[in-house]
């Protein structure tokens, strides 16, 4: 199915591109104007949706499949499709590569599937590679899972050989050092398998990722006869000049990604790439169903005409900034302008830019930000295909323009600004600034696995990695960062703050006690069994002795809604406390009397939006307007 009309582009770069499978489709004929989508769209989003590859060419080498996110219903439809490229409507010029999904059983003590599973499934995905059996050994006992990794691989490859399947076998490579992967390469190539996937990636840093490859370069390089390399879920682009490296020894090296595409509503700013290394930041137009939504009418009309050029830049910018300031989005306007001014979708040849016109810089619902996704895997793919593999994206920005500072919201104002103790409770996440390869190889010496919810074990983890526990303030990193950032700014202007943590595995604690690195986490629980944890630990008879034993004059609580569920009880009490601000997803808790500042935010980035925000507030509060 052809949705629009533009040349077949091919990636003829050896470094092969290939774009996982998260259902990111889009409704081709989707009415920008009228916020409207098609009824065909509606009833059946696979049939009349459309993909990345049907709206922009074949601008990738592949699609990644993972057969732990395939729903039943999914799996039937592509069973009665004939497989994946009949179910997605995949090019025969790129290739379908079938992986277990690791990452989604990672808790697990086994993998859910047999391998005589696996290959079954890959038989009817139809796809022209298959990753082996493998389990991620971060999350369990290393030298287990490894094993286990190496002797599926060996079983799968003798059922695959006699089986006569139509797929090439990918033998998975997991690991904790570097020695590992390496032992796994020369054992899997021993035992007849001459192309590999590179898997367990996502938490090693850099250096890491770069030690590895410089690694493989010489031992590909000494057996010599490898066919294909896959780097599983490779999301640190910065490693592609020596994946580069890697294909001069190896008949095809390919990775996969999301990055490039995901970070079109997933970034705060640079939302928009473009092929000289630009970044552009999308313009927010908050759909959210209250009288805002008639000023983003009105402001999508403006930006529609400044488009059509029936309006001046110094128009639209004027109604972007009485936008911006009714939202509270005013941090953003110096990046809007640098948008605005420059135009990048007008100079842009890629069938998105040329259909969807200004709505692919509009940051607004699925139907632009994911076309604006497949923009930027355009522009990424075609930096690939003339070997720019070092290509750093910066994000324009107008120091000159001058920003409104009156603030948005004066409750917020007023609470920050009169507010002399303040309380802020966050929770822990997954992002630990600590060496996990060096935290790993030293739990393997003494036969344990990563610390998790087994807090019975304390003693002796504590013992075992006394060298790397850190104050929680210091260990924890990705979200925390933000609100570590607003304690620190609000105790610039003289405030006494206390910030407490909702540990997975330890309950409350405050940011200065000592942690050991652990994986361990609420998200995806059921409720009960978080009510019973939190019953267990004590969590909110500690939250609510912090509360008592100091006069707070202002509580902060930022939380998901796994986390809230743990201290449900404590939130119903703040909801009727003046002096509370609560940054929640929508039905994380509910109760009558509302007196508090209740902020909804449904996911990650919305709550970092809005702890950002508030230590803007707290900034402009006490240092004033800039002159």
């Amino acid at each position: 199915m052809i949705i629009y009309k533009t040349p077949r582009v091919f990636l003829i770069s050896v470094l092969k591109f290939i774009i996982p499978d998260w259902d990111d489709i889009v409704d081709p004929a989707f009415d920008f104007v009228k916020e409207r989508e098609s009824e065909g769209y509606r009833r059946d989003r696979f049939m009349y949706g459309a993909r990345l590859w049907e709206l922009i060419g074949n601008v990738v080498d592949g699609v990644l499949v993972s057969i732990s996110t395939l729903s039943e219903s999914k799996l039937a439809r592509i069973k009665k499709a004939g497989g994946v490229r009949g179910f997605m409507r995949v090019p025969d010029s790129m290739q379908i590569i079938g992986d277990c999904g690791a990452w989604q059983y990672r808790d697990r003590e086994l993998p859910p599937y047999t391998v005589q599973e696996v290959l079954e499934y890959y038989r009817v995905l139809g796809v022209d590679f298959g990753v082996t059996l493998d389990h991620i050994p971060f999350f369990g006992d290393p030298e287990r899972r490894i094993e286990f990794t190496r002797r599926a691989a060996k079983e799968m490859f003798d059922l695959w050989r006699r089986g006569g399947y139509g797929f090439e076998l990918l033998g998975s490579i997991q690991g904790v050092s570097i020695e590992d992967y390496v032992e796994s390469l020369r054992e899997l190539h021993g035992y007849g398998f001459r192309s590999f996937a590179v898997g367990g990636l996502a938490k090693r840093d850099t250096e890491f990722l770069k030690r590895l490859i410089e690694v493989f370069i010489a031992e590909v390089r000494s057996l010599g006869d490898i066919k294909k390399v896959h780097f599983l879920g490779v999301t640190r682009l910065g490693i592609l000049p020596l994946l580069n490296r890697l294909s001069d020894y190896v008949a095809e090296v390919s990775f996969d990604s999301s990055s490039v595409l995901r970070l079109a509503w997933t970034r705060e700013h640079g939302n928009y790439l473009t092929a000289d290394g630009k970044a552009y930041t999308a313009i927010r137009v908050v759909d959210n169903g209250t009288e805002i939504e008639e000023a983003a009418r009105l402001l999508l009309k403006k930006l529609r005409e400044y488009d059509r050029g029936v309006v001046s830049f110094d128009e639209v910018l004027e109604a972007v900034r009485e936008y911006v300031k009714l939202v509270g989005h005013e941090r953003y306007l110096p990046y809007y302008v640098a948008t605005l001014r420059d135009m990048p979708w007008k100079r842009c040849d890629c069938a998105v830019c040329k259909s969807a016109g200004v709505d692919v810089v509009i940051f607004r619902g699925n139907n632009r930000n994911r076309r604006r996704g497949f923009h930027n895997v355009y522009v990424f793919s075609k930096l690939l295909r003339s070997g720019n593999f070092e290509v750093r994206f910066t994000v324009p920005k107008d120091g000159d323009v001058k920003i409104d500072e009156t603030l948005g919201d004066e409750k917020l104002e007023f609470l920050l600004k009169n507010a002399r103790t303040v309380l802020i409770v966050t929770h822990c996440t997954e992002e630990k600034s600590v060496p996990w390869e060096e935290v790993v190889l030293v739990l393997r010496e003494r036969g344990l696995t990563v610390p998790s919810h087994d807090i019975e074990k304390e003693a002796l983890y504590r013992e075992v990695l006394q060298n790397y526990m850190k104050p929680a303030k210091e260990m924890y990193g990705g979200s925390f960062a933000v609100v570590r950032s607003l304690a620190d700014v609000l105790r610039r202007v003289g405030k006494e703050v206390d910030v407490y943590i909702i540990s997975a595995r330890y309950g409350l604690i405050g940011e200065n006690e000592l942690v050991v690195p652990y994986e361990a986490t609420l998200k995806g629980k059921p409720k009960e069994w978080i009510r019973h944890w939190s019953v267990r630990l004590g969590v909110e008879n500690k939250l609510l002795k912090v509360l008592s034993s100091k006069k707070y004059d202002l509580v902060i609580v930022a939380l998901p809604r796994e986390y809230a569920y743990a201290v449900e009880g404590v939130l119903r009490r703040l909801l009727r406390m003046e002096n509370a601000i609560l940054i929640l997803p929508k039905r994380a808790i509910t109760t009558d009397g509302v007196r508090a500042k209740y902020i909804l935010a449904g996911n990650l980035k919305s709550r970092i939006r809005q702890i950002a925000l508030l230590r803007e507030i707290a900034i402009k509060t006490y240092t004033g307007p800039k002159s």
